[in-house]
């Protein structure tokens, strides 16, 4: 009997879905039929990467990034194939969109897929038959299928100051050819909501192609480090397979264990330890960028073990209690992000010329913006002409009334559930979505930015491909 399979959503985690299921066995890609759900505009390049201004790069080098993480020069033989400059070390994310466009048409294909630009507008779950039931916006007769992955990652974004609806507030910078570049902007005064890699697109943007000045602000008023892209290979002696290996069999990590294999590492790495790395390392503001530069050596070893340590939190996260997550976000959290998630050099020359001209500037204490006629109160001395929020999307208990009505009818019928990290709870080892009236669904599972929360930073390319490949690998034992 045919299984019919539907994911929706066709952008970075629904092609990681699609690609995952492509490299299964002939018998089982002869046994299914897939329906690929979305509409025309994100369709093959999801929301990160759709046509935009130049000015947004991807935030990876370019042998760091790839469709197929099994084949991790893919983009930079695509781009020579293509007569593209691989000289460089970042490209845009236009370009990593039609790059993404054009492997997702070879990949679909190749498979038994059925293509509906059209959006899901609701679904429904019958237990008896562990089937779903998909009810499209414009097509009057449901689609059955025995397996869902969600893939729709079109999550709201926050109003942390309550200015939605004024007219001279922008909640989403993005696209920026669609949102900021249809403005008119003359020698307004802006002001810039978040320091995170969103925030840095925005303000890089305004630096480049208006004469706007710029007031910068987060609650932590740290930026992301500068990727440092040289440095020699490290040979780990704490942080290793092995060692974190025998803490997932433990079925339970504390933050004391965790913290102590990170500060072993560290100091093999020759820092001492963690509170005064990130002192003499990390800072706040146009201080940090500098930092970073100056300091870049330090900065790609920090950097190489963030991401490892981040890596390795996709399956020890589930692990921690509530208690032990709160105390590694209290000393490690931010500063990790930070490292992490590096800038492009090319995006923090920008700023840091821009802060020595005098055209951006850092502010601190900002508890609140208010509207004083058609400007803005940004704290309590400043005045702005307009705000753009630049803080990103998130799915949480306080924004599911902002999501899409498809979100919001999964999370009414207790399908799946908001986890109290952020998106939707799912189980780590098999991307299962939970639900609170039926545990662990059986077919029903969620990838991407919908699952960023219990799933540790699930924000990257390499890593949405990897979950994916465990959610599409357990469908197939």
């Amino acid at each position: 009997m045919t299984k019919k399979i539907a994911i929706i959503g066709m952008g970075v985690s629904g092609l990681a879905v699609l690609l995952a299921i492509s490299q299964q066995t002939k018998e089982y890609l002869q046994s299914i039929e897939i329906s690929c759900f979305d509409d025309s505009e994100h369709f093959g390049r999801g929301i990160p990467f759709q046509e935009d201004d130049d000015s947004a790069l991807i935030n990876s080098p370019l042998d760091d990034i790839s469709f197929d993480y099994h084949q991790m020069m893919d983009f930079m033989d695509w781009l020579k194939e293509n007569k593209y400059d691989t000289s460089v070390t970042y490209t845009s994310r236009a370009l990593y969109g039609r790059y993404m466009k054009e492997r997702a048409h070879q990949l679909i294909t190749q498979l038994p897929v059925t293509i509906i630009k059209e959006p899901v507008e609701s679904i429904s779950y019958s237990p008896s038959t562990q089937t779903f039931q998909l009810t499209l916006t414009n097509t009057r007769s449901p689609q059955i299928f025995d397996q869902v992955h969600l893939a729709c990652g079109v999550l709201p974004v926050a109003d942390p100051y309550q200015l939605t609806g004024h007219s001279s507030y922008i909640a989403d910078p993005y696209p920026i050819q669609k949102e900021l570049a249809t403005k008119s902007w003359d020698n307004n005064d802006v002001a810039i909501i978040g320091t995170g890699l969103a925030a840095v697109d925005v303000i890089k943007w305004l630096l480049l192609r208006t004469t706007v000045t710029i007031k910068a602000f987060s609650r932590s008023n740290y930026f992301p480090t500068v990727r440092i892209t040289q440095g020699p290979d490290i040979t780990w002696h704490h942080l290793t397979d092995q060692t974190i290996q025998t803490l997932i069999d433990s079925k339970s990590v504390s933050y004391q264990e965790l913290d102590q294999l990170f500060q072993k590492e560290l100091q093999a790495l020759g820092f001492s330890n963690w509170e005064k790395t990130k002192n003499e390392f990390l800072s706040e503001g146009i201080a940090g960028i500098k930092l970073s530069l100056d300091m870049a050596e330090h900065l790609y070893h920090l950097q190489q073990l963030a991401s490892r340590l981040v890596d390795y939190l996709t399956d020890l996260w589930p692990l921690m209690s509530p208690a032990d997550r709160h105390s590694y976000q209290e000393n490690y959290g931010k500063a990790i992000v930070n490292l992490r998630n590096p800038m492009p050099e090319e995006s923090a020359q920008t700023i840091l010329e821009a802060a020595a001209q005098g055209r951006l500037n850092i502010i601190s204490g900002v508890e609140e913006i208010n509207v004083k006629g058609d400007k803005f109160l940004v704290g309590e001395a400043i005045t702005v002409d307009q705000v753009i929020n630049a803080t990103g999307y998130q799915l949480t208990e306080k924004t599911i009334e902002l999501a899409t009505p498809f979100l919001q009818n999964i999370v009414k019928q207790e399908l799946a559930q908001i986890d109290d990290l952020g998106g939707l709870s799912v189980r780590p080892e098999t991307m299962q979505v939970m639900s609170p009236k039926y545990g662990a669904m059986p077919t029903l599972f969620a990838h991407g930015a919908l699952i960023n929360g219990v799933i540790y930073q699930n924000n990257s390319t390499i890593k949405i491909q990897k979950m994916a490949e465990r959610g599409v690998v357990y469908c197939n034992i």
